[in-house]
């Protein structure tokens, strides 16, 4: 894909995916689910920013994201974030927003080498795919290393155990359906984008 836009463009285009981030989320509390999991679209804007405009814009959405999840939060829309809040706060301030940007991030950055190695398409495929691995993986790792005590007593299990509760119960469901849903759709979408792009060009 061509990514030569001018910094207007760009601001411009990162900007609606902003929206969108924002929209989806706030959609996901009320929308699709999986059993009681909310099942998020919003990593598909973010992975689109991403490999469209770079991994800055990438790292930006998914600030976007975490600022709308710590947003919720404090409004009372995640009550079971509500709890890791009041457990930890800045623990969870820093998941947050840690796992949207490093998404974003690692996403535009992977896609950026492939491209300048000719493999674009494999980048896209494989940012793709990294940016729900990378932000339900730091997930994981905050609730394995900082919020295992609040796991403990939420499933009254003690120690391995209620990691495990969490993970089956919860993360396993989101995660899968979210890799699935965002890589099909993402390439959907940036054809259709690289196709109006086209269009608009050529006109």
């Amino acid at each position: 894909m061509n990514n030569s836009f001018t910094k207007t463009q760009k601001m411009v285009g990162t900007g609606v995916l902003a929206a969108v981030v924002i929209i989806l989320q706030l959609l996901s509390t009320f929308g699709l689910h999986v059993g009681p999991v909310p099942i998020s679209l919003v990593l598909i804007p973010i992975a689109i920013g991403a490999i469209i405009y770079g991994p800055s814009a990438g790292a930006f959405l998914g600030c976007v994201f975490g600022v709308v999840v710590i947003g919720m939060i404090l409004g009372g829309m995640d009550p079971a974030s509500m709890a890791m809040m009041e457990f930890n706060a800045p623990a969870t301030i820093i998941t947050c927003l840690g796992k949207g940007i490093l998404a974003g991030l690692i996403c535009g950055i992977v896609y950026k080498a492939l491209k300048a190695a000719k493999k674009g398409t494999l980048g896209a495929i494989l940012g793709t795919l990294l940016c729900p691995v990378v932000n339900t993986g730091i997930y994981v790792l905050m609730v394995c290393f900082v919020f295992k005590g609040l796991m403990e007593s939420s499933y009254n299990i003690k120690g391995v155990g209620a990691v495990f509760a969490t993970l089956v119960g919860m993360i396993t469901i989101n995660f899968i359906s979210e890799v699935v849903i965002t890589v099909v759709l993402t390439p959907v979408v940036l054809q259709i984008i690289k196709i109006v792009t086209r269009a608009s060009r050529a006109n």
